[in-house]
């Protein structure tokens, strides 16, 4: 959802963050920036974000900002290389948001750099097709592997499982879900995600349960780390062993493909549709903002692009 993020006018305050941009900025300085709207996952997004553009700017020897039109266009042609259009995109949200939040003039919205993103665009068309789903077959086998396991750590990665998939659940509110987020009734447990109640199957909850009976009430947070030598911590999971945990199921069941922070979204997603769910229902469930995403995910890519349509806004190219 598009921010109404407040235009900075004080020129202190503008040359403030302007000498903090050339330099190097984190998720609290961004906080600031954008007054506040942001929630913590998106703020560590964009000071990512902006700080790979400055890492662009200073190897080139040219003004991060405000930057120059050509400067932006050598960045998203030279990160297209190895990123999917959807990253592109991000970038050149950041960078625009961030100009114009201090009045600089936008960058992005030059005729030049416009006609690059579209010829990104089009040569990556279909590239958000490569995500590989992660589905119920594959849970029930990870389920049968890991159940009887005496390590404390398959047991945390095996709810995991069951929760990402059953929740629908990204990355980030995995990583969010606290102890206040589970209610358990019996051997029944339910999820509440933004305000939505989600009642984990049997083998899901008995999974979470287990888990959640090694790892106590201390602390906030559901899924926390464990390191190497099997020491539990009360520390929130990051990105980084998130991605580990879920590519871990990859080789575990020995398959050549691998599982990213999606597929399990695209594997609940063709599940639901299969079981006759209608498409506005599963947008709920995923908390989407528009069906595009859920459409993709079913296979209707027509209607996915029908929907993708609506937010798209054409320009004339100067």
């Amino acid at each position: 959802m598009k921010k109404n993020v407040p235009s900075i006018t004080d020129s202190d305050r503008v040359r403030h963050f302007t000498k903090l941009l050339a330099t190097s900025i984190d998720k609290d300085a961004i906080d600031e920036l954008t007054s506040g709207v942001y929630s913590k996952s998106s703020l560590l997004a964009l000071s990512k974000d902006w700080n790979l553009f400055l890492e662009f700017c200073q190897t080139k020897g040219v003004s991060p900002i405000p930057a120059s039109t050509t400067a932006v266009r050598l960045y998203i042609e030279k990160v297209s290389a190895e990123k999917k259009y959807a990253t592109v995109k991000r970038y050149v949200v950041t960078i625009s948001l961030i100009h114009k939040v201090l009045g600089y003039a936008d960058p992005t919205k030059n005729g030049r750099v416009q006609s690059s993103l579209s010829a990104i665009r089009v040569d990556k068309k279909g590239d958000h097709q490569s995500t590989n789903a992660f589905k119920r077959e594959h849970l029930e086998q990870l389920h049968s592997r890991l159940e009887r396991s005496e390590s404390v750590k398959d047991w945390r990665d095996l709810a995991i499982y069951h929760v990402m998939y059953e929740c629908l659940l990204k990355r980030f509110e995995l990583r969010e879900l606290t102890l206040e987020d589970v209610y358990i009734h019996n051997d029944e447990i339910s999820v509440f995600v933004a305000d939505s109640e989600i009642r984990l199957s049997k083998p899901a909850s008995l999974s979470l349960l287990k888990w959640l009976n090694v790892r106590g009430s201390l602390g906030s947070f559901v899924f926390t780390a464990i390191d190497r030598h099997g020491n539990l911590s009360f520390e929130q999971l990051n990105d980084s062993s998130i991605y580990r945990i879920l590519r871990r199921a990859s080789a575990e069941l020995g398959l050549k493909i691998t599982f990213s922070g999606q597929s399990l979204r695209v594997g609940a997603v063709q599940e639901l549709a299969k079981n006759g769910v209608k498409i506005k229902e599963i947008q709920q469930a995923g908390r989407w903002l528009s069906p595009a995403m859920p459409y993709q995910y079913a296979g209707n890519k027509t209607s996915a692009e029908l929907e993708k349509m609506r937010y798209l806004s054409f320009k004339f190219i100067e």
